[in-house]
């Protein structure tokens, strides 16, 4: 016969705070709207500046070259910028400069970071290691032709065409959805940012999308918001402040911060409940110890999370903002005007090939940080942990990384449109650092206009 084991204090204890966890877990999920969950908001944001950016060369090989010092500073000021958004999810691509500048936001979301084929940069082919100064009769015409002309089975000569660029940024989202991540931040590339938001946004026209590559090329550590998912399609909410259309209400932004919350106390409940199933004292305070340290500060990050947006809404009441809805809406700073050069819009030439900009639109510099909010970046340490994206019809197999397949080449060819042609400027930006050829940017065909020179 079995001696009944007698209950012993830190399991009652235990077990309180065990069911309090996730009482209010489902508390906080069954106020949230089923609907909630089907829409995506990602946030991507472009890496610091990296070694290759400093070169002036192309470089879009995998794993690639690290941050520079600049580019760390950037990477913490990521936090100030957009750590008060409270992302449910990190992701990074296959490239470490984009891992490495996420690195300061998991430390402060207490996230770890999900490495994810499919958001690494546009592979250069044969234009890989020549000048980025350069980009402009080569690599950048390539992704210039997708976004604007509609040409996507052109292919870079040795690597990519359009069609598959697409389906493996289409797969790496479909990924982040399947994760149930419905407000994630993706650290990826200036040109896989810029050019899969063309293709995508529903709600840009080619007017737009010209004078956003004129006047708001990414530069290192900007960001990108689109919304929706992968069955219905995307929108275009935020080009790096620009707001684009209908901007998410009050109400959907704190739905989506419950969600968020929700989840976070769920997970930290499992954790709390595998402990109890071991049977073991030690691995239960210690699992009741963390659980209620992450529980807090989750509590902490919803808590700060919407009433920086309530005082958003009523800064917005009081002064209302007008949304972008026409490529005219903004201008370049004067800093930007003040080194701008004029090219040419893409046109039909009379052998029907497109022309580019004489400097391929992404021309950037590495700027020094400037925040926007004041987080604090903790010292909690970030983990890393690899994802497979889930395959997409007609995409390239990218399952060991940065694989490009190479295949027939072509030209682009045709106008981008009839109506478009108007002489555009590509700004360089603003505290263009020099260094023996560092621009301190990813500039032309370098993780801008088609390209990472890293």
């Amino acid at each position: 016969m079995t001696t009944p084991v007698p209950p012993r204090p830190w399991m009652n204890a235990g077990r309180v705070l065990g069911i309090a966890l996730v009482a209010f877990a489902l508390l906080v999920g069954a106020a949230i709207p089923a609907s909630a969950a089907e829409l995506m908001r990602v946030t991507f944001v472009r890496h610091g500046q990296s070694a290759g950016n400093a070169s002036g060369n192309i470089d879009t090989s995998t794993p690639g070259p690290l941050l520079t010092q600049l580019g760390q500073d950037q990477a913490k000021a990521v936090v100030r910028t957009l750590g008060a958004n409270n992302y449910d999810a990190v992701y990074a691509s296959t490239m470490i400069r984009t891992q490495l500048t996420a690195g300061p936001t998991s430390e402060f979301l207490h996230l770890p970071i999900h490495v994810l084929p499919g958001l690494q940069e546009i592979e250069a082919g044969v234009f890989e290691g020549t000048p980025e100064s350069q980009a402009q009769n080569g690599y950048g015409r390539f992704p210039l032709a997708w976004a604007l002309a509609g040409q996507r089975d052109l292919r870079i000569p040795g690597s990519i065409d359009g069609n598959e660029f697409d389906a493996r940024v289409d797969g790496a989202l479909r990924t982040v959805y399947d994760n149930g991540d419905r407000n994630s931040v993706v650290f990826s590339h200036g040109g896989a940012i810029m050019f899969w938001t063309m293709m995508n946004a529903t709600n840009l026209t080619a007017e737009q999308k010209l004078d956003l590559l004129r006047t708001a090329a990414l530069k290192n550590t900007d960001y990108v918001v689109v919304e929706g998912n992968p069955t219905d399609g995307w929108r275009l909410v935020n080009w790096n402040g620009r707001e684009f259309g209908a901007q998410p209400t009050l109400e959907a932004d704190v739905q989506l911060q419950l969600r968020t919350l929700q989840r976070q106390l769920a997970a930290q409940a499992r954790n709390v409940a595998d402990a109890f199933a071991t049977l073991n004292p030690a691995k239960v305070l210690a699992a009741i110890t963390a659980s209620a340290v992450e529980a807090t500060y989750s509590v902490v990050k919803f808590a700060g999370a919407v009433t920086n947006r309530v005082v958003k809404e009523l800064a917005t009441r009081v002064e209302p903002t007008e949304t972008v809805t026409t490529a005219a809406a903004t201008t370049a700073t004067p800093a930007a005007a003040a080194r701008t050069v004029a090219v040419e819009a893409p046109a039909a030439t009379s052998t029907g090939l497109v022309t580019t900009p004489s400097t391929a639109p992404g021309v950037e510099t590495g700027d020094a940080p400037n925040p926007k909010s004041e987080n604090t970046v903790d010292d909690h340490p970030a983990t890393t942990t690899t994802e497979a994206a889930v395959p997409s019809t007609g995409g390239t197999d990218l399952t060991d990384g940065n694989k490009a397949v190479p295949g027939a080449t072509g030209e682009p060819q045709g106008a981008v449109s009839g109506d478009v042609k108007e002489t555009v400027a590509v700004g360089v930006g603003a505290d263009s650092g020099t260094d023996g050829g560092d621009t301190g940017s990813d500039s032309a065909g370098s993780d801008g206009a088609g390209g990472d020179s890293e």
